[in-house]
């Protein structure tokens, strides 16, 4: 069959099941009770809540708003931190920071936004810049673990990190506005240092059932300085100028501005809201060296700098209700990223641009999605239900820089035609089975099914025993099949032939809950294990260039085993959190015979302490979170030119933030003040990156900025 009429038959499947639902329900004759019809509705409703991820499916944790004010978070890194399970991966000089999930990166952990995922530098959903993530607008957020393939198709292999926005308001009117400053480590001033952030957020009930919102968030990010000294620094020792190596920040300075608007439509049997969106984002990059050269007996001092400006737009179209008794959604989203790249020579002694040497946009990325499913189609049985749905992707974009800077641009096409089912199967009043399998036609693979099951034991009233396995089922990213950089001194390409990754994810939780006469306890005992094979990595496969030439290859195994166990107590006003983790990897490094594949384990802990008065409607808040060693072999050269493998370890460290947030005039004002990072982690040494025969020598890893205070003011105006 040709791709043209697999495309079209898989255009028609949902529409087929509507018609044939709408002839099965005029035939049917309705004997089941309305008593029976209610329960069966309470049960299931739940499980494809609007914006939500499946609390019956799969094992959620919750970070309400009440948790991001707590923090004053004004993106999704500041919250992310203290997740068990989760590490936040930062990049000072790009300013991105990716996820990732049981020790797999962030190209495995899928990031939605009212369960449509977000577009990418070159792709969606996943290794998304988590700090281009705002806030504002989120009513919670939800982190779910383990592979989701059959819902939510190919890369939600770790998990799904889900971020519900707000829809409505209490009242007629809400007018939301905050100040917020921040030091960076020790560094502020009103303008040229630390953290700026300013917001507002206007919600209007226009009619009964008709709300209308707008946001607009700006978040000034000045750069840490740390050991360097600024853009406009240089140093002269004598008659001469030292490249002392000293010029620009540790972390490059990035404004990030954020654009939002939406409507929103409630009926009894019908939602429907449309949500526009926009992210304008400037980074700059200062280079550390400088050029000096003597013109009219004066020096001239320059630097070589880049400005890289992103821009993303969003639409989003959203409607659910119900058709007779089954429940309908569907989703539409067009989104679209841009970045531009200015190179220019910085005029170092006279504090100004120069020259522009490039102007160009260097990377684009488009996505159109689509996502429909029908759910209750059998209402009348208590046994069995099923959900249908499909899944529509078009992406498309090229990155030049990835090309070698090539002026012949080549735009890339990736498409996905999917459809799944998801079965639930009632066996008895304490254990359910939730079967799925999803059908993916991508373009430029084989079509391929991928599978999921959740069972759920009802252990007794306070105890639930839930097992996710599934397929974990991961497709190669733009970069990887179209990277192209080759020069006098690189050679490092994609390959259009790879092929996705595939293999096994099986998680199984424990929780138990306990209410005694003041206490509340809940406690989750979890065990996982991902076995990925065909693992995608850059290989040298050749030394015709300097460095040797690279290119991704389908070759490394890639294996996860751990266990984690987490409690929450709840007493009167207090509520406190414990979290330990124990996590191994092992990866085969390549298709040498030596290769070392034995797992590797982590050691991470959490905790967490909030206590409230309400007499003074104050809130104190501390989060703790400990990293321990993370070892990793690395390859190395021997004396003979032999590659072997040697264990290298990354040192601990440990996060701690606190804050006091106390609330004015029946919450209209509301004051947080905090800390962020107290131990004061900026670096922490690393012997695991390579080296020769006789040892790497320790290198830095750049985590934090250092210790930082933040003073946030927020004004919240209801009529």
């Amino acid at each position: 069959m040709n791709a043209y009429l697999q495309r079209h038959k898989i255009l028609l499947f949902f529409p087929g099941i509507l018609a044939f639902y709408q002839a099965y329900s005029q035939a049917e004759v309705d004997t089941a009770s309305a008593k029976v019809n209610e329960l069966h509705e309470v049960i299931v409703t739940d499980q494809y809540k609007r914006g939500s991820v499946s609390g019956k499916l799969f094992t959620v944790s919750e970070i309400t708003r009440k948790d991001i004010d707590q923090l004053a978070g004004n993106n999704l890194a500041d919250i992310l931190h203290y997740q068990l399970n989760i590490d936040i991966v930062p990049d000072a000089r790009s300013g991105r920071s990716t996820v990732r999930m049981f020790g797999l990166d962030g190209e495995y952990v899928k990031i939605l936004v009212d369960n449509i995922p977000l577009v990418s530098d070159n792709g969606y959903g996943n290794n998304i810049d988590i700090t281009q993530i705002n806030l504002d607008e989120v009513e919670r957020i939800e982190v779910v673990e383990g592979a989701m393939g059959v819902l939510y198709g190919d890369n939600a292999v770790a998990g799904v990190i889900n971020i519900v926005t707000k829809k409505g308001i209490e009242g007629k009117w809400e007018v939301t506005a905050a100040l917020q400053e921040e030091t960076v480590g020790g560094e502020y001033d009103w303008s040229d240092k630390g953290r700026h952030v300013q917001s507002l957020r206007i919600g209007h009930n226009i009619a009964d059932g008709l709300y209308v919102s707008a946001g607009f968030n700006r978040n000034d990010f000045q750069g840490f300085f740390n050991d360097f000294r600024g853009k406009d620094y240089f140093k002269t020792q004598g008659n001469s100028v030292s490249n002392d190596g000293l010029r620009g920040y540790e972390w490059n300075p990035k404004e990030q501005l954020n654009l939002t608007g939406g409507l929103y439509y409630t009926a009894p049997r019908f939602n429907v809201y449309y949500k526009f969106g926009y992210y304008d984002e400037t980074l700059d990059i200062y280079n550390h060296a400088v050029n000096a050269r003597v013109e009219d007996n004066t020096y001239k001092i320059t630097a070589n700098d880049t400005q890289y400006r992103t821009s993303r737009f969003l639409h989003q179209f959203y409607a659910d209700g119900k058709w007779n008794s089954m429940n309908y959604t569907l989703a539409l989203s067009f989104q679209k990223q841009e970045r531009d790249n200015e190179d220019y020579v910085y005029n170092v002694g006279e504090q100004r641009k120069q020259e522009v040497t490039q102007d160009i946009t260097d990377q684009s990325s488009d996505l159109l999605f689509s996502r429909g499913m029908l759910s209750r189609i059998f209402p009348g049985s208590e046994f069995f239900d099923l959900t249908v749905g499909y899944e529509l992707v078009n992406q498309k974009g090229y990155d030049v820089s990835a090309s070698g800077h090539s002026t012949n641009i080549v735009e890339n096409r990736l498409e996905n035609y999917d459809v799944f089912a998801a079965a639930d199967l009632n066996i008895t009043d304490r254990f359910a089975l939730y079967p799925g399998l999803r059908l993916n036609n991508n373009s430029s693979y084989n079509t391929h099914w991928i599978w999921g099951l959740t069972a759920g034991y009802k252990l007794s009233d306070d105890i639930d025993v839930k097992g996710v396995f599934g397929s974990a089922y991961k497709t190669p990213t733009f970069p990887q099949l179209f990277y192209y950089f080759v020069d006098a001194n690189h050679d490092v390409q994609g390959n259009p032939d790879l092929k996705p990754e595939d293999g096994l994810s099986a998680l199984v939780s424990i929780e138990k809950r306990s209410d005694l006469e003041k206490v509340r306890l809940r406690h989750a005992l979890k065990g996982f294990h991902f076995n990925i094979k065909d693992k995608i990595s850059l290989i040298l496969v050749g030394d015709d260039a300097p460095g040797g030439s690279f290119r991704y290859m389908n070759i490394d195994r890639h294996r996860v085993l751990g266990a984690s166990f987490e409690n929450t107590l709840y007493y009167k006003n207090l509520r406190a959190g414990l979290g330990l983790s124990y996590i191994g990897i092992a990866q085969e490094l390549g298709a040498e015979d030596d290769s070392k594949n034995d797992y590797l384990f982590n050691f991470t802990a959490n905790a967490s302490v909030s206590y409230t008065i309400p007499s003074i409607q104050t809130i104190f808040t501390t989060q703790f979170k400990y990293n321990g060693k993370q070892p990793q072999y690395v390859e190395q050269t021997n004396d003979t030119g032999e590659t072997i493998f040697v264990k290298g370890e990354q040192d601990a460290f440990t996060w701690w933030d606190a804050s006091i947030r106390k609330s004015f005039l029946n919450k209209t004002l509301e004051l947080t003040a905090g800390a962020r990072n107290l131990l004061d982690v900026v670096s922490v040494n690393t012997t695991a990156v390579a080296g020769t025969a006789h040892g790497a020598p320790p290198g830095t890893v750049l985590l934090g900025y250092g210790r930082s205070f933040y003073l946030k003011l927020l004004y919240n105006f209801k009529l």
